[in-house]
């Protein structure tokens, strides 16, 4: 048979509003309890704190206790229900319900009523605002000392900037031209080294000079591009004379003599040079 006891007992029956009764639950059983919403259950009353359940054993019966503190800021007579202990083959126990009350808290006529007294003044102490002045001044000098560094710091960097020259494009691209013949590619063999340079030479300088985009492009798709910027139609035929015959040189379909690529290299300053001057008579018109 099972064995199930419940008693709550509490530390005092009445005190003032805002104080405390200690309620505490003690459980006796031999079956595993569901324990109650004690929240719940004590409503309008307030638990101000929960204990940690205590629990013992002694042979087969476990031994359950646990203390509560309630509280309420109304006044009045309060009953703590039975609260109802579930165990889980479905039986329900009950404990006592137990009277409280929270009175009100006498006052004391006994005391004369008195004025609200004014602030006093206090007299200005040197010592106690030290700390603040000496503090102003630390901030002071903080800040004095961070805009000194800004402003060293900021020059610093605009004079170590280096000042971009940008040199124009039709010289850059002779310049280019010219050093590539230093390189004497031709002299030493490296047929498809001189026209791969050359043709980046010359797409770098269309790119800059029309504001095109030849670099990635098809020799098709950048004789296109060049007939769009109105040059002449004999010297866009040159230039396309020049980009197919560096195609067949990259893809090893022909090898130039040495003299027909001597001529594509003077034509290729002839190209820049005419490109140069037609780019200047449009933008003139």
């Amino acid at each position: 048979m099972a064995q199930t006891k419940i008693a709550v007992a509490t530390d005092t029956h009445s005190v003032f509003i805002g104080d405390i009764i200690n309620v505490d639950l003690y459980v006796q059983s031999s079956q595993s309890l569901i324990w109650p919403d004690l929240e719940k259950l004590i409503a309008p009353l307030e638990i101000q704190a929960y204990a940690k359940i205590d629990t013992s054993k002694l042979e087969n019966i476990s031994l359950y206790r646990q203390r509560i503190a309630v509280q309420s800021f109304d006044t009045g007579r309060f009953v703590l229900p039975s609260f109802p202990f579930s165990s889980l083959q479905g039986d329900t126990f009950y404990s006592d319900s137990i009277a409280i009350a929270f009175l009100a808290v006498p006052l004391d006529t006994t005391n004369a009523i008195f004025d609200i007294k004014q602030p006093r003044e206090v007299p200005f102490n040197f010592s106690e605002a030290k700390p603040y002045i000496w503090g102003s001044l630390g901030l002071l000098l903080l800040l004095v000392l961070i805009y000194f560094l800004v402003k060293r710091f900021s020059n610093k960097n605009e004079e170590s900037i280096p000042e971009i020259i940008l040199i124009p494009c039709e010289i850059e691209a002779m310049e280019a031209l010219e050093k590539l013949q230093t390189q004497e590619y031709l002299q030493k063999g490296a047929i498809k080294t001189h026209y791969v340079e050359l043709t980046e030479i010359l797409r770098h300088y269309f790119d800059r000079e029309f504001e095109i985009d030849t670099l990635e492009s098809t020799t098709d798709e950048t004789i296109n591009l060049l007939k769009a910027t109105q040059l002449d139609k004999d010297l866009i035929a040159k230039i396309e004379d020049l980009l197919v015959e560096a195609d067949l040189v990259k893809f090893a379909k022909s090898t130039p003599d040495a003299r027909t690529s001597s001529n594509y290299m003077s034509q290729s300053f002839m190209i820049v040079e005419n490109c140069h001057a037609m780019k200047t008579e449009v933008s003139d018109v």
